[in-house]
């Protein structure tokens, strides 16, 4: 059950989803240690390596603080892990009411340079 400032809202519960899955992706690589038992399916399948290859091992990695092994094992790895971070901080803000439904000239523009 929503706490009472929650049930008028109505993507309440899309953004406590949204919170809850940033925040049990960034608990597990916080949490695991990289190991050898992450099999990537598509090099298993086919023999080659996928752009995402490495990118748990990264995330982990990341989440350990090892940002240069990160990087070697998947470049764009802090990228992803900060999205992941955003996500749990947007949707947090969201839910307390501290950021707009649509995002303002400035956030888009964080954004835009964020990504491109």
């Amino acid at each position: 059950m929503l706490p009472r400032f929650l049930r008028d809202r109505p993507d309440a519960g899309n953004l406590v989803l949204k919170a809850a899955v940033c925040a049990l992706a960034l608990a597990f690589f916080c949490l695991v240690e990289p190991a050898d038992w992450l099999v990537c399916p598509f090099r298993y399948l086919t023999g080659l390596p996928c752009p995402l290859c490495g990118m748990t091992r990264a995330l982990c990695a990341i989440g350990h603080g090892h940002l240069r092994s990160a990087v070697e094992l998947n470049a764009v790895s802090p990228m992803v892990f900060g999205l992941f971070v955003g996500g749990l901080i947007w949707s947090l803000g969201r839910l307390g009411g501290w950021f707009p439904s649509r995002p303002g000239s400035w956030q888009a523009k964080i954004l835009a340079g964020l990504l491109f």
